[in-house]
């Protein structure tokens, strides 16, 4: 069984077998050096460890109604409770209730106006945190067997890279955007719709017969929720920070305290939400030391994403007689960004410019602190940032035929796609 917030037993949701409850001795099999996990962080461990079977008991509650709301009217009564409040939905289930009465619940250390003072210039590295984005986050979650099966079992990036990097994209656009975080702000209502799109995928993989359970625990667990956090904040603020483009210390913390929030509004627990980097750290650490095993699938997505996407990428940066060394680039980055042992794990090539990125790093580091020093131009490369964000969103839309902003308002045809509704249903929870 699963456990609710309270420590109560909770139904499984749809067609998902029966789970340890915290605190029990099971572990996933497909885990690593758990010994040595338990000598390093101790309780924290534990914690992690026990999350390993949990989902998100406030969603799961929601998506198990939609077998009896149906899937089109609970989205739509999602959206209204985002811009409207929950209040407005005519007949909202209880599910849908509870479900904003925690989202609607701000946390106290949570002060938006604080965080969007000290991030209204980090626009100016719009073009690096791009090729940090892909090259360090997406690929480090890539390095985990257990939590990228789903997207395996989705079909969600060898199908179509750059789409769903296109979605991802327009995510963290919507969250970073002045008042995106506000309660009716568009970042808000996305985060929320990244929230079901996680239990609604849950759903359905629980309920299949492939989805092993023991070996990977619950489908995109609380445990691996919590890591997404690190690859947002943690992995890209020291990817920048070695190919010379550095934020500021006040960026820095407010970056941790934005990610913090969307981590709450994810319905990440509360001993699982890193607060700073230093529990970013650990939490890195701890998910590094225990990760499964890379498989083939995982080189699949990083080949994917270098193919389609950063090699692409890099060579609209690079100068033209550079094209045919964005894929070494590519690769010295990601040997960089990723370590020696995860980037042999996944077949990235060996390449004689990671000395030369090393190098470049620090040097460029160094001119951009003195640029820093100048606010005119600090204010004036944010701007320039601001346009190519602005022009990158709409050459990438138009590069890759996406008019949607995620998943579950994408367009049908193709693979189906548990988050549009057209899966095969699944029977209610009872």
């Amino acid at each position: 069984m699963t456990l609710d917030e309270a420590g109560t037993a909770i139904t499984p949701a749809s067609g998902a077998a029966p789970t340890p409850a915290a605190g029990t001795t099971a572990l996933p099999t497909s885990l690593r050096r758990v010994d040595e996990a338990r000598a390093r962080f101790g309780a924290f461990t534990e914690d992690y460890l026990a999350a390993m079977w949990r989902g998100d008991a406030l969603a799961d509650a929601f998506v198990a109604d939609m077998g009896r709301i149906g899937h089109g009217r609970a989205m739509r009564m999602l959206r209204t409770a985002c811009r409207e409040g929950v209040d407005a939905v005519a007949d909202a289930p209880d599910s849908l209730r509870d479900l904003f009465a925690r989202l609607d619940d701000t946390p106290d250390w949570f002060d938006l106006p604080a965080i969007e003072a000290a991030t209204r210039f980090t626009s100016r590295y719009s073009r690096a945190s791009g090729i940090a984005l892909g090259a360090a986050s997406l690929v480090s979650g890539y390095a985990n067997s257990a939590a990228s099966r789903p997207l395996e079992m989705t079909g969600r990036y060898i199908e179509n890279a750059g789409a769903r990097t296109v979605e991802v994209g327009a995510w963290l656009k919507a969250v970073n955007d002045p008042g995106g975080l506000d309660r009716f702000g568009h970042g808000f209502e996305l985060t929320v719709r990244v929230r079901i799109i996680h239990a609604l995928v849950r759903a359905s993989l629980a309920g299949r017969e492939d989805w092993d359970e023991a070996a990977w625990g619950v489908p995109i667990c609380q445990a691996y929720l919590a890591y997404t956090l690190v690859e947002f904040t943690l992995i890209p603020l020291r990817a920048m920070e070695r190919i010379g483009a550095p934020y500021r210390p006040e960026e820095r913390a407010a970056g941790y305290a934005r990610w913090r929030y969307i981590g709450h509004l994810l319905g990440i627990e509360e001993t699982l939400l890193p607060r700073d980097a230093a529990e970013q750290q650990r939490l890195e650490e701890l998910y590094l030391l225990t990760r499964p095993e890379v498989d083939d699938y995982c080189r699949s997505l990083v080949a994917s994403i270098n193919r389609e996407f950063l090699v692409p990428e890099l060579e609209g940066v690079l100068p033209g007689f550079l094209h045919s060394r964005a894929p070494q680039v590519v690769h010295a980055l990601e040997r960089i960004f990723l370590g020696e042992e995860i980037a042999d794990d996944l077949h990235i090539p060996r390449t004689r410019l990671v000395g030369a990125v090393r190098v470049a790093g620090p040097a460029l580091s160094g001119v951009n602190r003195l640029l820093d020093r100048v606010p005119r131009l600090v204010a004036l490369r944010a701007a320039r940032g601001k346009e190519f964000e602005a022009y990158q969103e709409e050459r990438l839309r138009r590069e890759w035929g996406v008019g949607h902003d995620l998943v579950d308002d994408s367009p049908s045809g193709g693979r189906p796609h548990p988050a549009r509704g057209d899966m095969p249903a699944t029977p209610t929870a009872q």
